[in-house]
């Protein structure tokens, strides 16, 4: 018993994070045109167990930015710092125009659980998608699928109670703030399990809308089949307003010799705007996950060894018969080194015809610790 108390306080506090270092050429239409910019990414968790209930966590996430990507996009340092939390949680060290420096503390929360209840208070990422790809259901934190490097995704200033009446069954509420009128979401979410499926409902305000969807995750036959709805209606002008509708679903499965193969469909009846390659960085929402109406989705992955692996994701839309290209090969030189090149390359009708409308080029090594 001494043992296990002893190994016990021990792990009361951990320390873990990584250094990765991203090197990015960007190619606007053609390769006539090169910018690039250099990105060292520190990241640093903390974690400390006061009790058996009680426990707290932060991370923060440190950036170094330069190169000629930097020097000539207008506004890059403040476009950085956009963080969508309830607290300023952010500083911009650096910021001259050649290069920039930034931090933000992306987890910051306290954590209660005991028996059936667990508490979360502060900033944190509430998850409630079940797709891989695009998730109608994760209105606290929709991500953009294209932006790969950052692995733990965005988090939010809010408060979430779970309570788990027994094994297969939850119920989670979950409340941020916004810092405008109109920008507040709370939502409560039902999950159970029927037919070997996992369910969920989901209601709640988000920001000016009311909202509610459903999603599923199981199987048909060895095929992963998973999918999400979500429907918001506009609080104002009730009766004259259309809601919006967003609708995913994803097959999947693992094949003999390490192959990976999943599809996946997006329908948006109102999609955002883009103007070219503004598509790799569009700060999109639950309400639109991608800037069309439909889109398809397919993704292969192969695990040559313990140590290389590739992976090739296309997606395409209708719209201008938009066609995006994402190749990865990654190696893992040791437990504690990653190293992998990346590409991203849009096609699309333009106004001199079908062609390429930007295209990115990333080599990135990674030190955990």
């Amino acid at each position: 018993m001494r043992g296990n108390a002893q190994e016990q306080k021990e792990h009361a506090f951990q320390f873990r994070g990584y250094v990765k270092d991203l090197q990015t050429f960007t190619f606007a239409g053609g390769f006539d045109s090169t910018d690039w910019v250099q990105m060292v990414h520190n990241r640093l968790n903390f974690s400390y167990r006061f009790s058996e209930t009680w426990s707290a966590r932060m991370e923060i996430r440190n950036r170094i930015f330069v190169g000629s990507q930097v020097e000539e996009t207008p506004g890059f340092g403040e476009n950085i710092d956009a963080y969508p939390g309830y607290f300023d949680l952010s500083k911009t060290w650096v910021d001259t125009g050649a290069w920039v420096v930034h931090s933000v503390i992306d987890r910051l929360s306290v954590k209660y659980a005991s028996g059936k209840w667990e508490l979360v208070a502060g900033r944190q990422r509430i998850n409630w998608g079940v797709n891989n790809i695009w998730n109608p259901n994760d209105i606290f934190n929709a991500y953009n699928f294209l932006d790969f490097d950052y692995e733990e995704r965005p988090g939010n200033d809010a408060v979430r109670v779970q309570y788990f009446p027994s094994g297969s069954t939850s119920i989670d509420f979950a409340y941020r703030p916004g810092r405008k009128t109109g920008e507040s979401i709370a939502a409560l979410r039902y999950g159970f399990n029927r037919k070997n499926y996992d369910w969920q409902v989901i209601a709640g305000l988000y920001q000016r809308d009311v909202m509610v969807g459903a999603g599923w995750a199981g199987s048909i036959g060895k095929t992963g089949f998973k999918g999400e709805f979500s429907y918001f209606h506009p609080t104002q002008d009730w009766t004259d307003t259309l809601g919006a509708v967003s609708f995913s679903w994803m097959a999947d499965q693992t094949f003999k010799n390490d192959w990976y193969l999943g599809f996946s469909y997006l329908y948006n009846s109102q999609p955002v705007a883009y103007s070219g390659g503004g598509i790799f960085t569009s700060n999109l929402s639950a309400k639109s996950l991608f800037p069309f109406r439909h889109s398809f989705y397919t993704g292969a992955n192969k695990r040559f060894n313990p140590a290389w692996q590739g992976s090739m994701a296309v997606i395409y839309s209708p719209t201008n018969h938009t066609l995006i290209l994402f190749p990865v090969l990654a190696y893992n030189v040791s437990s504690q080194w990653d190293i992998d090149l990346t590409m991203q390359a849009f096609f699309a009708e333009g106004k001199n015809g079908y062609g390429s409308q930007g295209s990115a080029v990333f080599l990135r090594a990674k030190w955990s610790f």
